[in-house]
This record gives C-alpha cells, structure tokens and sequence, in this order.
C-alpha cells in the first residue's frame, strides 16, 4: 500500500524496509525492496488490454513449472488491489547492460538462454498464456501485424514514405512454410533485459510474453533498435547458431522472412510514436527523454532505409 500511495521517487525505509526505485522501464514502475533475507521486485504496471502485470506472472508461473532457473520467481499478483496492476517476484542478481554481446560466448548465452525459453510448450503447462503480444506464424499474419500498427496512426497523418514501404511490403512474396511450433516468447530483447551471469544468463520484464513462434523472436532480436549495430555477419551467425539449438528445418527461412516484415512494423511503429507523443498520446508511467524526438525521426529514417534495402531482395508478387 505505501508503493502504491506513496509512489517514492527516492530510496527510503518503511516499517523495516529498504525500499529503491528502479529506473530504465517506459510503462511501469518498478521497485526494489529488501528486508533480512527477502529481497523482491515490486513492479506497477500500467492498466491496459494486454494484462501486463497478469501476462509477467503466467510466464514466469511456466518457467517456474518447466525447472527453468532463468527468471525470476513469481511472488505475487495483484491486479486491482493497489489502484495498478502490481505483481511481485523475485530480484535477480548480475549484470545488465545497454550494449549488444560483444563476443562469441556472450552470443551464445544469449542464444542458450532464448531456446531455454522455447521449450515451454502449452502442452507442458497447464496455464493459460494468450498469444504473445507480438508474434505471427506466417508472413500474412505478419503483414497483418504491420496493418494493425499503421492502423493507429489516423490516415491523413500517414507520411507518404510510410504509404509507399507498406505497399511494397504487401507486394513482396515470401515462402510457405508448414505450420511452426508454439513456444513461449519473451517478447522483448531489449538488451537491459537479459541478465548476464557467469552461469546461464537469466531475464526479466515478461510483460508481452505469450505463445509464440521462435523464429518470430529471433527475428524481433534481429530487428530491434538496440541492436542496430551488429553487422550482417553477426546476423548469418546468430541464425545459424540457434538453427542449430532447435531442431527445426523451416527456423531460418522463418526467421529471414519475419525479419524483413518486421523492419518494415518498426518504421510504421517509429512514425506512430511520432505522431502520438507530441498529442500526449502515448501512455507511459516514465518520462520520455528531452531528445527523443530527433532520435526517433533518424530511428524512422533508418528503418525506412534498411526495410526497402531488405525488400529489394525479395519477389514481388502479381
């Protein structure tokens, strides 16, 4: 109740315990509060369709079910008691860093850590997960996602660069495949979410994760703005270190195919994010910096680049 009313700014005590809020998340407010031997995270989220506080605590509820030692352990949730959705866990220890892995063996833990994930199956749990907040099985369900995010931004506030990369996109023919396989998705590579650790790496902020096809998080790896340093060739090794981690033969040509749709998603959520944020449309618990929009209008330009570069290998369609 003190978290939720109070909502400190700064570490301070309560009633035994050390309470420290928790910077670097954009929709929660997150805490860290030890006493003795407990040491927890306490998160507020904010209240929307996607059940974010809900969502953490099934996926972690799973890992926990599957043995998986690579999440935090679920302590709580509370999804109308505080005025927010609020839910509790475990803190977890070791690093985290803004930066990519830098090496072959960081590569790896990373890609160990994701097919870790990936063995959780529904049918090994019984919990109810709904499909992840961003995922596609083929690249029309893809295209649907991309549809679904240009469809926020009003029509007459859709700049024509945009227009025109949707278009070609809708055009680019893409190989079947058969059905893939669900797994839980994490659902958020951002790299300050991976805990790096000297045994097998562990992550935290569950809060889009749901079943999914791994290929679809690979891809999303690949694609997200954090890691938009990482050359080509790391790119080729890291989809054929993890080809080798599942046995599945259609992983890569999956993996390549949500790759290119999903440069074109990025530039269409870029824009969205430009329109919504100076109309107070975007709804966060966090400040954006004092610089986001220049970022995000060379974060718009690059995707934009790199989207019609990656479909100038693909076919067109009739």
């Amino acid at each position: 109740m003190f978290l939720a009313e109070d909502a400190p700014e700064a570490a301070t005590e309560w009633r035994g315990w050390r309470v420290a809020p928790v910077g670097g998340g954009a929709n929660n407010r997150l805490y860290r509060v030890t006493r003795g031997r407990d040491d927890l995270a306490v998160k507020f989220t904010i209240a929307d369709d996607r059940d974010r506080a809900g969502r953490e605590y099934a996926a972690l509820m799973a890992l926990r079910g599957a043995g998986l030692a690579i999440a935090p352990e679920p302590v709580l949730l509370a999804r109308e008691r505080y005025g927010r959705p609020v839910v509790v866990q475990t803190w977890l220890a070791g690093r985290v860093a803004d930066e990519p892995p830098a090496s072959d063996a960081a590569w790896g833990a990373l890609l160990d850590h994701l097919a870790a994930v990936h063995t959780v199956t529904p049918a090994g749990t019984s919990l109810a997960l709904p499909a992840a907040m961003l995922t596609a099985r083929d690249a029309a369900e893809a295209r649907r996602r991309i549809a679904e995010e240009l469809a926020r931004i009003p029509a007459d506030a859709q700049p024509p660069t945009l227009r025109t990369l949707v278009a070609r996109a809708e055009r680019a023919t893409f190989p079947a495949w058969p059905a893939p396989p669900l797994t839980l998705c994490r659902c958020d590579p951002n790299t300050s979410n991976f805990v790096r650790r000297d045994g097998p790496w562990a992550s935290v902020d569950w809060e889009n994760a749901g079943w999914g096809d791994p290929a679809f998080e690979l891809a999303d790896l690949l694609t997200h703005p954090k890691y938009r340093a990482v050359s080509s060739d790391r790119w080729d090794w890291v989809i054929e270190e993890y080809c080798r981690r599942l046995a599945d033969p259609a992983l890569a040509t999956r993996i390549r195919a949500y790759a290119h749709l999903l440069l074109v998603w990025w530039a269409v959520r870029c824009a969205r994010f430009l329109h919504d944020v100076p109309r107070g449309l975007d709804q966060r618990l966090a400040a954006r910096p004092a610089d986001w929009l220049g970022t995000m209008q060379a974060q718009y330009d690059a995707y934009l680049r790199r989207a019609h570069a990656a479909l100038d290998g693909v076919g067109r369609g009739p």
